[in-house]
């Protein structure tokens, strides 16, 4: 009898737990139901503090005193960490922070504490886009450090610095609330004696520019801005997590986000431009938007990494101009990671070798309901990238994707892993991709899949025809752009009329600059994030990608095997339902 050699034995019972697993680890941090997509909730709020449920409230502005002050409306504190202290002992304490700038030490969130920025120091009027309270590091230091039972809410938190993990606040082992804040140019400094060395790659470097979750953290992190973040060497550049963190982060908005940006050598240790997984993490990533975030130095991940049996449940995102110097211009999983990919929008993301809009290594995912859109690849998978990996992808939407290589809309291969079953691809409507629509080196199970023009794999009943999308792309003139800094969105006047309240949630093209519409009026619409070049004059809307009623795609899917809602979180149509991310309605809801 051979000896069992120890790599054969990790692997099949690596495959095992990852196809095996007791239903209970897979559960993210999200119990609500499915609401489909919420894009009027996108970021940073302004809220009313519920002020009752406070033993004391303490008070401190740029002109009050910590020697003459006692923490009241008319005699504030001037320090965060005198107010702070006085905390200790007072039952659960509100602590309002007056407009300004407070660059002090790294200051210690206390338990049942909860810090309140945004408030005009004279009537206390709370407005966090015009009182604009700034936690800042100065570039020196980091920001904060979390404890439990604690909430941050309605502060700009900018310039921490550190040489080690979270440059804007670190979170080791607690869950405080983190709410309707901005985060914005911290960083994560190199190890001091990183291995620039290409023979050594994939180190572990400093995780998390602006939050660092360690050890079982499990925050709430909802509605909150990340732009301009970054990581020396780490994963990461907004949101690194670790070691069985379960965190909700919902409602945010990531722009512009960097990882690896240090990695002289490609050393391949900067993933996930915006948020990077390790160990068994298991967050609930719902209802954000990734825009502009890259990971450098030949990484993976533009907008999320996760590797080492991470569980992730990403759900109802947008993924919009990412960039990977490796796999994944979107999304990136490897190392038997198995995220639940449930009606995302991809849209423009790019990567330098395979998956455009998402790519696996050694990994598993379910994808259903997600549509890809003009993203593209170096090489392989211009839509979807995957290699020695396994996907059950159903119902999704995969159009005008384009590879350098092949596999335009898909390639999957798998050559180390053969213990994984094959792929299943149902139901997905795939169409109008570069050079061709699937390429599935390996066996897999397919089934009920509209491929245009040809190129469909064998299986059964998959089909060759026109998939008949509405004709909801439009085209603009811009007149002028007015960027507003503290909102972080830009309102563009265009020539042509609008009717109001119609196009948000909508992705948007000038050029090179790629948006989410936050809201229109009859002659305005207004993007996120900065304004686009003063060259770019052209705004393109482009296509939701929803069935038009002549769509072949139309009844012509499998009902043993499908989402009951669509993208849009309307029902499916039992028996007859539609191929692709939408089912056709009569009367559609929601945005198309």
């Amino acid at each position: 009898m051979k000896p069992i050699r120890p790599a054969l034995l990790f692997a099949v019972l690596a495959g095992s737990l990852l196809l095996r697993a007791d239903p209970e680890e897979k559960t993210a941090a999200w119990n609500e139901a499915p609401t489909g997509f919420l894009w009027d909730q996108l970021g940073p709020r302004n809220t009313v503090v519920d002020t009752s449920v406070y033993a004391a409230m303490h008070h401190v502005s740029p002109g009050g005193s910590d020697e003459k002050g006692d923490g009241s409306r008319a005699h504030p504190w001037r320090s965060i960490h005198r107010a702070l202290a006085d905390a200790a002992g007072a039952g659960r304490t509100a602590v309002f922070i007056a407009a300004g700038l407070y660059r002090e030490d790294t200051l210690i969130m206390r338990t049942r504490t909860d810090l309140f920025g945004g408030f005009e120091p004279g009537s206390w009027q709370r407005d966090i886009f015009r009182h604009q309270t700034i936690l800042s590091g100065g570039g020196k230091s980091r920001v904060l450090l979390g404890v439990d039972d604690a909430r941050l809410d309605g502060c700009i938190v900018e310039d921490g610095a550190v040489r080690g993990h979270g440059g804007g606040i670190l979170c080791d082992g607690v869950s405080p609330v983190l709410t309707n804040n901005v985060f914005r140019r911290n960083r994560t400094l190199e190890p001091e004696d990183f291995p620039h060395d290409t023979a050594r790659r994939r180190v572990r470097g400093h995780d998390g520019g602006a939050v660092g979750l360690l050890n079982s953290a499990n925050p709430a992190i909802r509605n909150n801005l990340f732009h301009d973040n970054e990581t020396g060497i780490g994963y990461g550049g907004a949101i690194g997590a670790s070691h069985d963190c379960i965190p909700v982060i919902a409602h945010n908005v990531f722009w512009g986000n960097r990882a690896g940006v240090a990695d002289r050598k490609d050393t391949r240790s900067g993933n996930g431009g915006a948020i990077g997984l390790l160990y068994s993490c298991r967050p609930a990533i719902l209802h954000n938007l990734f825009a502009a975030n890259e990971s450098r130095g030949v990484s993976d991940g533009g907008a999320l990494f996760m590797e080492y049996f991470c569980w992730p449940e990403v759900q109802n995102n947008a993924f919009v101009h990412n960039l990977s110097a490796d796999d994944g211009g979107g999304i990136d999983h490897q190392k038997f990671s198995y995220p639940k990919l449930r009606a995302n929008l991809f849209y423009g993301n790019r990567a330098k070798k395979s998956g455009g809009g998402a790519h696996m290594d050694d990994s598993a995912a379910e994808m259903e309901n997600n549509l890809f859109a003009y993203n593209h690849a170096d090489r392989e998978g211009g839509g979807i990238g995957g290699t020695h990996g396994w996907v059950h992808a159903v119902n999704n939407t995969i159009v005008h994707n384009d590879a350098g290589r092949d596999g335009g809309g898909i390639q999957l291969s798998n050559v180390k892993n053969p213990f994984l079953r094959p792929s299943i691809l149902r139901n997905n409507l795939i169409a109008l991709n570069q050079p061709e629509q699937v390429v599935l080196p390996n066996d897999a199970d397919t089934a009920y899949n509209l491929m245009h023009p040809g190129g469909y794999v064998p299986g059964y009943y998959n089909k060759d025809s026109s998939p008949g999308f509405r004709d909801d792309g439009r085209q603009f003139t811009v007149r002028a752009a007015r960027p507003d800094h503290a909102g972080f969105v830009t309102t563009l006047t265009v020539a042509e009329p609008l009717e109001e309240g119609t196009l948000a949630g909508r992705i948007v093209r000038l050029g090179e600059f790629w948006s989410m519409v936050r809201a229109n009026t009859a002659g305005d619409i207004t993007l996120w994030g900065p304004p686009p070049p003063p060259d770019a004059t052209t705004l393109e809307i482009l296509p939701t990608f929803h069935l038009a009623a002549n769509s072949d795609a139309i009844n012509a899917g499998a009902y043993p095997d499908f989402p009951p809602r669509d993208i849009d979180n309307e029902p499916r149509l039992f028996p007859a339902i539609d191929i692709g991310a939408d089912e056709y309605h009569d009367a559609p809801a929601g945005p198309k």
